[in-house]
C-alpha cells in the first residue's frame, strides 16, 4: 500500500531528515508538511492523505488528535518523539493515535509501524492488567492464558502476556514454547528500545497472542529491577490493546509497582484450607484503597462453586469477580502445555473464564 504523509513537527530537522528518507521508499509520499495541527486540519484535505505524522511532544497536537478522525477517517496517525514518554505515548493512543515511533526514525519503521500497530481490531482503549496472590498455586497463571485466548476469541483484539512471576515463571510451558529472549532481555536494552523494538522480545503463542516470557534460569531474576521492568510494561501498553502482567506471589516493592500501573488488579486464590481467605483479607486494605483513585479490583477464587460465593464476599467484606471450579482436563493440558487444545472442549470453567473476559471487555469501550 502506498502512503500520502502529512508532517506536522516544528522541528527544521525532522522536516530534512522526513524528506530524506522518503525519497528512497516509493510506498511513501510526502505530500505537506505543517508546524501547526490547526494548519493540517484546515488545509490538509486538498492533498487526500492517508497518514500523519504528528509531533506529539506538543500539547496542541496531542488535544487534537480525536479531529484526525472526523476529518480524516480513513487516515491513520502515528505519534513521533524525541524521546520515549509513556504517559504522552498513551495519551496519544488514547486520543486515536495507532501508536508512536522515536526520532530519528526511517521509513521502514514507519512501515513496520503502521504494520505493527495496525494489529487486531483495535476497538478498545489499551488495558493493563496485574494478577497478584498472597501466596503460591492460587490458579493464576491457568487464569492469565486462558482469559488472553478467550479475548481474542471474543474480539480480534492484540494480547500480550508478561511473565514477571521472576523466579518460578511457567507461561512457556504453558504454551509449549522455548524463548530466545525473555523479559531478562528486554529489561536489560529498554533504554535504547523503541515499541516497534519491543515487539521482536515477545514470542508469538497464540492467534494475536504474544509473549514475553520469564527467566529462563532462577539466578536470572536478579538482574531484573522494578525501574526497567516497568519501563517495559509502560512501553507494550502502547503496542497492544490488552497486557496481561503474572506477578510473582506475595506482597513485594515489586508486585505493588506492577499493580499501581495497571488499571485493574485481580487478586487470585485456590481454596484449598481455610488460610488462603485469611491470606486475602491481609492483603485488601491495600489494594482497595486504590480503587478511590478509579482503579479496579477483581478477586478470582479456583476450587469454589457458586454456593460457596455469598458467604466469602461476606467474610472478605468485598465482592468476587468470579468464582472457578476445578476442571482437571483443562489444568492437566495447562500444566503439560497443550492448553491451546482444550480452548473448546466445553465446561464449567471455560464458561466463567469466557464470561470474566466479556467483563473485562466491556470495561474497555
Amino acid at each position: 500500500m502506498n502512503y500520502n504523509v502529512i508532517l506536522i513537527d516544528a522541528d527544521n530537522a525532522t522536516w530534512i531528515h522526513t524528506q530524506n528518507i522518503f525519497k528512497r521508499l516509493p510506498q511513501l509520499n510526502l505530500v505537506s508538511s505543517y508546524r501547526e495541527v490547526k494548519s493540517a486540519l484546515g488545509q490538509g484535505t486538498v492533498f487526500n492523505p492517508n497518514l500523519f505524522l504528528v509531533d506529539i511532544e506538543d500539547n496542541a497536537n496531542r488535544n487534537s488528535l480525536p479531529e484526525f478522525a472526523e476529518i480524516f477517517p480513513d487516515a491513520v496517525v502515528i505519534g513521533i518523539m524525541s524521546k520515549w514518554d509513556a504517559d504522552k505515548a498513551f495519551e496519544s493512543i488514547r486520543g486515536g493515535a495507532i501508536g508512536c515511533l522515536i526520532k530519528p526514525f526511517s521509513g521502514e519503521d514507519i512501515l513496520d509501524g503502521i504494520k505493527i500497530f495496525s494489529r487486531g481490531v483495535k476497538n478498545t482503549k489499551p488495558r493493563s492488567f496485574t494478577f497478584f496472590s498472597a501466596k503460591g498455586r492460587s490458579g493464576k497463571t491457568t487464569l492469565i492464558a486462558n482469559l488472553a485466548l478467550s479475548i481474542v476469541r471474543q474480539t480480534g483484539d492484540m494480547v500480550a502476556i508478561i511473565d514477571a512471576d521472576l523466579q518460578f515463571s511457567d507461561m512457556a510451558i504453558f504454551f509449549d514454547v522455548e524463548p530466545m529472549m525473555t523479559v531478562v532481555e528486554a529489561t536489560r536494552d529498554i533504554k535504547f528500545l523503541s515499541p516497534i523494538r519491543l515487539n521482536a522480545y515477545f514470542l508469538p503463542v497464540a492467534e494475536n497472542i504474544q509473549l514475553l516470557c520469564g527467566p529462563r534460569r532462577l539466578e536470572y531474576s536478579e538482574l531484573v529491577d522494578v525501574e526497567s521492568l516497568t519501563a517495559v510494561v509502560r512501553m507494550a501498553q502502547s503496542l497492544f490493546h490488552y497486557v496481561l502482567i503474572d506477578l510473582p506471589s506475595g506482597v513485594s516493592p515489586f508486585s505493588t509497582n506492577m499493580c499501581e500501573i495497571a488499571d485493574t488488579v485481580f487478586v487470585c486464590g485456590m481454596l484449598n484450607t481455610g488460610f488462603e481467605i485469611k491470606h486475602i483479607q491481609r492483603t485488601l486494605p491495600m489494594f482497595t484503597m486504590w480503587e478511590q483513585y478509579g482503579k479496579k479490583l477483581n478477586i478470582v477464587l479456583s476450587r469454589v462453586d457458586d454456593k460457596q460465593k455469598p458467604d466469602i464476599e461476606r467474610q472478605l467484606n468485598h465482592k468476587i469477580a468470579a468464582v472457578l471450579p476445578n476442571e482437571f482436563l483443562m489444568v492437566s493440558a495447562a500444566n503439560s502445555g497443550k492448553l491451546k487444545n482444550v480452548m473448546d472442549y466445553h465446561n464449567l470453567l471455560s464458561e466463567k473464564i469466557n464470561t470474566l473476559a466479556g467483563e473485562i471487555i466491556r470495561d474497555a469501550y
